[in-house]
């Protein structure tokens, strides 16, 4: 198309001038049009030779332990170094700026300008972080892999070992030997050259050799994948067999999540079990010391007892079914599972009550709870929208009841050198809470609506006992089933009988009259001072049964149909093989046979029973073998009715 073009050109210019000038810009002319072929010849074949005829680099010899790196962070550069590699790492704007300095008449940019200069400084690949993110239809690519969503790195030979381009990307990391330096050595030693240098690859070359001596340390890491697996599948079976082949006790208990999960069960009000647990993994570094890599959620999930983990469904109405772990949560469930108090960084706390005649998870948020002032502690909510809280301000014990989305606050007790703890609701408006001195502790009952009145029970009700640890409640309302533990060794837990209902206790309460004549003079005090008046009580009146005799006894829960108590025990008695652990036991709060619902050499802790007293839930804790671990499995026990 050219010759034609100049020729029509010099046809058109015959009357300009003599034949000799004719003829002299014929010559003129032909001499331009050799120029140009040859000029576009030189072009055209330059261009083919670098897509489809080059078969060598230029400048220093490519070597294939010679790595560029294309990546915002520098961190690859010094794992590859540590494995035997000669590693450089940049951005790619760095390395196209540093191709325009280093390489002469440099014509191209991007993505060639870096191959460029990879091919002349002797880079045997070059390394792509994200690889989505980069075009590489300028090259001459030999097969193009597919990059779905796994693929963290492209790799690409270069200079000698290019021509076309060979490119690899990683194979789908291993769920267990973590860190991007791992994901990078699979993706370059899916490059022909470097394969050969893996052992049992059928390579013996000199040069594979030499190369599987230098790069010995990046294999070997390599190879620690497979037995970092193995030591995976190795530890969550032991982890199955504490909590299950370990477990002496007949029926078993059972998982209520799977085998990798920590979290806390909680007893609903509708009979279903609430989940809230954080799945994690088993992950190492080199196959000889285990980690693991927790999920970024703790999820809510919700089912009945015997149901399968993989059939709980998400309890969406409760704070959207999850809750990230940054907003480092904190949860308590009412002692009767219709409420449930929740503590984020973002919300501060949060009352939930359930709608324990819908199925499922039916909460509804009832709003804001105010932070509690300093000194009190142990937050109890209720399904009626409160909740309470005790401790001490100053020097005086006192109980605080706020209502959720109110401001305000009412203080219950204000108890000269009294500290408060352990509150629990008695009724909607009635509540109780061990308080201590340096002498002694004592039950105190408050009631919402008569807040210038408490009762005081000594703890010499309970056996002569000295010191209170923990109250429960079921069955709330008039004359509510109550329990207590008390004593050292044994520490047995008590069932309180009432005298009267609630109402009548605190209208007329049955005094101790040599206490009450003991403490006239205080009384009047506190009456001056405009502070609730104490009434100390008889403990004649009030029945005080001990249900165990062996042990020591934490945790007591008693089912919303006040029929049922459940507790962690420890001792000899409990379980001889393993005596220092605590066990999960339960008996009828009317008394009889003491069923122990675990025998392992784990702790079983904090029991809630589902309302009719059919199920009860609890945590284990359990140290991950191989870690530094420890976390907590939520399980189920059937009660023999």
């Amino acid at each position: 198309m050219a010759s034609v073009g100049i020729c029509a050109m010099v046809g058109d210019m015959t009357d300009l001038g003599s034949r000799s000038d004719l003829e002299a810009l014929r010559r003129s002319g032909r001499g331009k049009v050799i120029t140009l072929l040859v000029v576009l010849v030189v072009a055209v074949g330059a261009a083919g030779w670098y897509f489809f005829g080059r078969t060598q680099g230029q400048g220093n010899a490519e070597d294939p332990a010679k790595i560029m790196v294309v990546a915002r962070t520098p961190n690859y550069a010094v794992a590859l170094q540590d494995m035997g590699f000669e590693v450089a790492s940049g951005t790619f704007e760095a390395w196209e700026q540093k191709a325009t300095e280093e390489v002469p008449n440099l014509e191209s940019t991007g993505l060639l300008a870096i191959m460029t200069l990879a091919d002349r400084f002797g880079y045997g690949y070059v390394v792509f972080d994200q690889p989505q993110t980069v075009d590489f239809s300028v090259l001459d690519v030999e097969d193009v892999p597919q990059m779905p969503e796994h693929v963290r790195f492209a790799v690409l030979s270069a200079g000698d070992l290019a021509f076309p381009h060979v490119m690899t990307v990683n194979p789908e990391p291993s769920a267990v030997m973590h860190g991007a330096s791992v994901v990078l050595l699979q993706a370059l030693f899916e490059q022909p050259q470097l394969r050969e240098a893996l052992p049992g690859e059928g390579s013996s070359s000199m040069a594979s050799i030499q190369l599987r001596d230098r790069l010995r340390e990046g294999i070997d890491r390599l190879e620690r994948i497979p037995e970092a697996e193995r030591m995976a599948d190795k530890i969550v079976g032991q982890v199955r067999q504490m909590l299950g082949e370990d477990e002496r006790a007949e029926p078993k208990p059972s998982l209520l999540g799977q085998a990798l999960e920590s979290g806390s069960p909680f007893a609903l009000a509708n009979g279903q079990i609430l989940t809230i647990s954080r799945g994690f993994t088993v992950v190492t570094r080199d196959a000889v010391r285990a980690d693991l890599k927790l999920d970024d959620t703790e999820r809510m999930l919700v089912g009945a007892p015997g149901v399968e983990a993989d059939a709980r469904i998400p309890c969406e109405a409760l704070a959207g079914g999850s809750v990230s772990v940054h907003e480092n949560a904190r949860y308590t469930m009412a002692d009767d599972g219709q409420a449930l108090l929740v503590k984020t960084l973002s919300d501060g706390l949060t009352l939930w009550t359930l709608d324990a005649t819908a199925p499922g998870c039916v909460f509804t948020r009832k709003g804001s709870i105010p932070a509690p002032a300093p000194g009190l502690d142990g937050a109890m909510p209720a399904g009626h929208g409160q909740v309470a809280r005790a401790g001490q301000v100053g020097r005086q014990g006192v109980v605080s009841v706020v209502t959720a989305g109110q401001d305000d606050e009412l203080m219950l007790g204000m108890l000269d050198d009294v500290e408060l703890s352990r509150v629990a609701w008695l009724s909607d408006r009635h509540l109780v809470a061990i308080g201590d001195t340096p002498e002694a502790s004592s039950l105190y009952v408050f009631d919402t609506q008569t807040p210038l009145s408490v009762l005081r029970l000594p703890s010499t009700v309970f056996e002569n006992a000295e010191e209170l640890f923990d109250v429960a409640v079921g069955k709330r309302g008039p004359r509510p089933t109550l329990v207590v533990t008390a004593g050292d060794w044994p520490r047995k837990i008590y069932r309180l009988d009432l005298p009267e209902d609630l109402s009548a206790l605190l209208s007329a309460p049955p005094v101790d009259p040599a206490a009450v004549e003991a403490q006239a003079e205080l009384t009047a005090d506190r009456q001056t001072r405009g502070l609730p008046v104490v009434h100390p009580l008889d403990t004649n009146r009030f029945v005080a049964t001990a249900l165990t005799h062996e042990g020591r006894v934490r945790d007591p829960a008693v089912s919303a149909d006040g029929r049922w108590v459940a507790f962690s025990l420890r001792g000899e008695a409990v379980d001889p093989p393993e005596p220092g652990d605590s066990e999960i036991a339960v008996l009828p709060t009317a008394g009889g046979s003491l069923q122990v619902l675990t025998r392992n050499a784990l702790r079983d802790h904090q029991p809630r029973l589902t309302p009719d007293g059919s199920h009860v839930v609890f945590k284990t804790r359990l140290e991950i073998p191989k870690t530094d671990w420890k976390v907590t499995a939520p399980r189920v026990a059937a009660v023999a009715q």
